[in-house]
């Protein structure tokens, strides 16, 4: 679906005044819509781009626009000044496309309350409108398939998400889908990390397609959708970086990892080089952070950890007294072991990743 001209002028009107940076306007596709002299051409895109954050990609910066259509834009650099600007013409057109497509179906006032595009009056009116419950405590459940090929994620997950009356999927682009779970009959939000498990499972089991899932907090009225929908989003983004071995990703499991995704890029680096730098790339091998990973899992337990592993408890100690002598960090201790999960985790927290919004 291509935006209409009248449209695309628009906007080429609005960047010729107001945006100083060269900017590239795309289909989902990665194909020039803008300038209009490139119109044609076509831009590599990184694999996966969440509505409303910038990435950083092939020495590039996208950003995706939670509009119909999806549109995306790109800078031929990245930093600081290109998340700025890029996200200054993304909220343009947001602004500008929100009259172009309109709210047909509950399914519509659904995903603009998601995206925080309604409020006050209007999503009253709307609401009462389309029969919608404004007080009904719900969670947002995001679920992302990045390889859909010819299927959407929606036409995948409609068949297999189990779901009662007061449940809602609304599909978001074509790799997502969001579950408004209604919290009728849940006890406890570790209910929706076991329903994600069973989505997550029977997914695999009829499609073969992997995903992964963010579970945002329970909001008790609609206008509070929207901020849970952000930090489901936020969950997934965060736990790609952090617990990429996982798919499933709770916001408020994810305390630590979020505050270390907030700390500057240049100073995460510079704190994770403390311990992980030349001098200790022989000591901190494959094999011995594997040892110190399941050791953190184990609670810091040895007698756990060196029967997980298959080696002697002694093999275990004479490890981490290796790691104390040349860091003088003893992992035994809770203290140190804060200290170097902080410091190792800082290593992940420096890498590309898309910059918050929150």
């Amino acid at each position: 679906m291509v935006p209409e001209k009248r449209f695309l002028n628009q906007i080429e009107q609005a960047f010729s005044h107001l945006i100083t940076q060269k900017i590239y306007l795309l289909d989902v596709e990665g194909n020039i819509l803008l300038p209009s002299e490139e119109e044609g051409k076509k831009i590599n895109l990184p694999e996966f781009i969440d509505p409303g954050m910038s990435v950083s990609y092939d020495n590039k910066t996208f950003l995706k626009i939670g509009i119909t259509p999806e549109l995306i834009l790109c800078i031929h650099d990245r930093g600081a000044e290109a998340h700025n600007c890029i996200m200054l013409a993304g909220e343009m057109i947001r602004y500008m496309g929100r009259g172009e497509a309109p709210i047909q179906s509950r399914y519509d006032v659904y995903r603009r309350v998601l995206r925080e595009e309604l409020t006050g009056s209007e999503l009253e009116a709307l609401t009462h409108e389309h029969q919608i419950d404004m007080n009904l405590e719900r969670t947002v459940i995001t679920i992302q398939i990045l390889q859909t090929e010819q299927e959407t994620a929606f036409s995948m997950l409609d068949t297999v998400v189990p779901r009662i009356s007061t449940d809602i999927l609304v599909e978001m682009d074509r790799h997502t889908v969001v579950m408004l779970k209604s919290m009728e009959n849940i006890e406890n939000i570790e209910e929706l990390y076991q329903l994600s498990e069973a989505i997550e499972q029977t997914l695999l089991d009829e499609t073969g397609k992997s995903c992964v899932i963010g579970i945002g907090e329970p909001k008790k009225t609609i206008q509070e959708i929207g901020e849970s929908y952000r930090e489901s989003r936020r969950a997934v983004e965060v736990g790609r970086i952090f617990l990429a071995d996982q798919h499933i990703y709770m916001y408020r499991s994810l305390v630590l990892e979020r505050f270390l995704m907030d700390i500057p890029r240049e100073m995460g680096v510079r704190y994770h080089s403390i311990l992980f730098n030349r001098k200790t790339s022989r000591l901190f091998n494959e094999e011995m952070l594997h040892t110190i990973e399941m050791f953190f899992a184990k609670d810091l337990n040895l007698s756990d950890t060196a029967r997980q592993l298959y080696i002697h408890r002694n093999t275990l100690v004479y490890r981490l007294d290796k790691v104390q002598r040349q860091t003088g960090l003893d992992l035994r201790k809770f203290d140190d072991a804060v200290t170097f999960k902080m410091m190792m985790l800082l290593g992940k927290s420096g890498q590309d990743k898309p910059r918050p919004v929150y």
